[in-house]
C-alpha cells in the first residue's frame, strides 16, 4: 500500500475518532452514578459544585480534576471519579466526613477537621472550646465515656486541657459535671453516679469531680 494512502487512511481514522470522541453524541454522558451518598440535598450540592454532567462528551471530562473539585466541598473527605466509555456512565464515589460533635456552630470529625455538613442531622455533643485542638480534646474525652454516661452528656466545655465541664441530661433535671482533666474517667463517674443518687442531693446543680477523692456539690 503506497505511503500516502497509509497516511490519508490514518488521517481519516483520526478524524472520525475525533468527532466521536468530541462532537458525535455516540459518547456522550448518559448516566450518572453517586456511591457513599445517598441523601439527595448532597447529591444536588456536588452536582451543583461541578455542573450537570447529562449529555456531557465524556472525553471532556477530566477525573481527576473533577474529583479535586469535589473534594474543594467541606463535608467531601475524598472524592474519585472515573468513566465508563461502553456504558457512557460517571461513576462519582464519595467518602463524606463523619462528624462527631458539634463546635462553633460546625461539625468536626475525628481528625479536627471542621465542615458543614448539608442535608443531615447526627445525634453529637456540642462543644464548646477555645480553639479546635481544645475542641477535639473533648470529643475525644466524650467518645471514651461509657455509653450508659455518654447518652446523657448533651454539651461539653473545655477551657484548656485539663479543664472539661458536662452538662448531664438526669431523669428530672440537668445537672453540671465539673469533671476537671480527662485523667482518671471511671472513678469521677463512680463518684457522679454515687452523688447523684442521693436522696439529699437531689437538689443540687452541680458536682465537682475534678478531685474525685474529694468531690464538691452545689
Amino acid at each position: 500500500m503506497p505511503r500516502l494512502v497509509k497516511i490519508l487512511i490514518s488521517a481519516v481514522v483520526v478524524a472520525v475518532l475525533a468527532y466521536l470522541l468530541g462532537w458525535s453524541s455516540v459518547f456522550t454522558v448518559k448516566k450518572v452514578e453517586f456511591n457513599g451518598v445517598t441523601n439527595p440535598v448532597e447529591i444536588l450540592a456536588v452536582e451543583k459544585k461541578i455542573g450537570k454532567l447529562d449529555a456531557i462528551k465524556l472525553a471532556r471530562i477530566e477525573p481527576r480534576q473533577m474529583a479535586k473539585t469535589i473534594e474543594s466541598i467541606s463535608w467531601v473527605k475524598s472524592a474519585d471519579v472515573s468513566r465508563n466509555w461502553f456504558s457512557s456512565s460517571v461513576t462519582i464515589s464519595i467518602d463524606p466526613r463523619v462528624p462527631i460533635g458539634v463546635f462553633a456552630g460546625r461539625y468536626i470529625d475525628s481528625a479536627g477537621v471542621v465542615f458543614d455538613p448539608i442535608g443531615t442531622s447526627a445525634e453529637v455533643p456540642r462543644v464548646d472550646a477555645p480553639n479546635t485542638e481544645i475542641g477535639l480534646l473533648a470529643i475525644e474525652l466524650f467518645t471514651s465515656l461509657p455509653e450508659d454516661f455518654r447518652q446523657n452528656v448533651t454539651s461539653l466545655r473545655a477551657t484548656s486541657a485539663a479543664d472539661f465541664t458536662m452538662a448531664i441530661k438526669g431523669p428530672q433535671k440537668a445537672l453540671i459535671l465539673r469533671f476537671g482533666s480527662a485523667d482518671d474517667k471511671e472513678l469521677k463517674i463512680k463518684v457522679f453516679k454515687a452523688l447523684a443518687a442521693l436522696d439529699e442531693n437531689k437538689n443540687i446543680s452541680t458536682i465537682d469531680v475534678s478531685a474525685p477523692h474529694a468531690p464538691i456539690v452545689k
